[in-house]
């Protein structure tokens, strides 16, 4: 039991290790300069964006995917665990977790590659003779392809494993502090939306890896749950 417990520690932090993949990228691929100006959903600073970044940032994602598989796998096992056979909301939140927890492992890599696409299109189109409403235009046209995708996996990666992660904490199926209920991308992804409310480049930088650190404290919820569970929950 004692093998499996730490077998299963090991893939959470491995877990946490792709959701810090996950969050270098986000920077890489999503910081502006001070003197940006955002046209739409395209921003000036991408004409000087350094392509180096983009490679980075997409070589992170496609390793952090990979990192994120063997950790939600641990993850949505001990999830499993903390189902109680009384309450039929608890597994029908776990289920969701399920979903969530995959679609982090499917959508993080194609939301990653969709960030690198657009500045990449816009630098490349702005060396070329066409017009300024042109070039936003073919832009916005591709990013609205991808609009749906990007916004469902998007939403499902976020509400559904955050909301079960909040009911199995509140209702003590999860053996973590209280005040973990807080600690997942629903909220930090809220809290990304604030900050940029801001409109100033720092704080809006620093908010771009939010949802990828409430990953990150969504393994290390479980990881503590697993470190602190009696023998009986191991396996």
């Amino acid at each position: 039991m004692a093998s499996n417990k730490h077998r299963v520690m090991k893939n959470l932090i491995t877990g946490m290790s792709g959701g810090a993949l996950l969050m270098i990228s986000d920077w890489l691929m999503g910081a502006l300069s001070s003197d940006n100006v955002a046209n739409g959903i395209v921003q000036s600073s991408w004409t000087k964006m350094g392509a180096w970044r983009c490679e980075a940032g997409m070589l992170l994602a496609g390793v952090a995917a990979v990192l994120l598989f063997f950790g939600a796998r641990d993850m949505i096992r001990v999830m499993k665990s903390t189902v109680a056979r009384k309450d039929p909301w608890s597994m029908r939140a776990v289920q969701a977790f399920e979903i969530g927890a995959i679609a982090i492992v499917v959508a993080e890599l194609f939301i990653h590659v969709k960030g690198c696409m657009l500045p990449i299109l816009y630098k490349r189109l702005y060396e070329t003779s066409l017009m300024g409403a042109d070039m936003l235009t073919i832009v916005e046209d591709v990013f609205f392809y991808m609009a749906i995708p990007y916004y469902v996996f998007s939403v499902i990666m976020i509400v559904c494993t955050s909301v079960p992660y909040m009911y199995q904490i509140w209702r003590g199926r999860l053996r973590v502090p209280k005040f973990f209920i807080a600690l997942n991308p629903l909220v930090f992804w809220i809290l990304g939306w604030i900050f940029r409310m801001f409109k100033v480049t720092f704080i809006s930088n620093f908010s771009l890896a939010f949802v990828s650190f409430g990953i990150v404290m969504l393994f290390y919820g479980v990881l503590q749950h697993v470190m602190h569970a009696p023998s009986r929950e191991e396996e």
